[in-house]
């Protein structure tokens, strides 16, 4: 694992979930059954922590604490996992590809992709 450091790591990683759920700009395959373009941040994070997309899910696999793992959100095919500490990110040492991780198209890099979400909110 890499790791990113920052100062409010869990604020951080739930704005990279947004950023990178719009960057994928929609969804794919069957992904427009569970379609929700008008999706919030909130809306977004929410659906992720809950498992949204895969109805019964979140009674068998529960999102542990500190950790990020949005496989499809709304649809849109995300493969976003990471970990929060205080103060830092801890994320997967392979190169995103856009057969998986569609957002690397906006963001070729993990890094890039943290770097952006510090910015959106230190623009807040």
């Amino acid at each position: 694992m890499k790791t990113f450091e920052c100062k409010d790591a869990h604020e951080v990683a739930k704005e990279a979930l947004w950023l990178a759920w719009q960057a994928c700009g929609g969804p794919l395959g069957m992904g427009i059954l569970q379609d929700n373009g008008g999706a919030t941040k909130k809306d977004v994070v929410e659906n992720v922590m809950s498992h949204g997309d895969y109805p019964g899910a979140a009674l068998i696999f529960k999102q542990r604490k500190g950790e990020i793992n949005a496989d499809y959100a709304f649809g849109r095919m995300m493969k976003l996992r990471c970990e929060f500490k205080k103060g830092s990110i801890l994320y997967p040492e392979s190169k995103p590809t856009f057969d998986y991780q569609s957002w690397c198209v906006v963001y070729p890099t993990y890094e890039e992709l943290f770097k952006a979400a510090e910015m959106s909110l230190a623009a807040e």
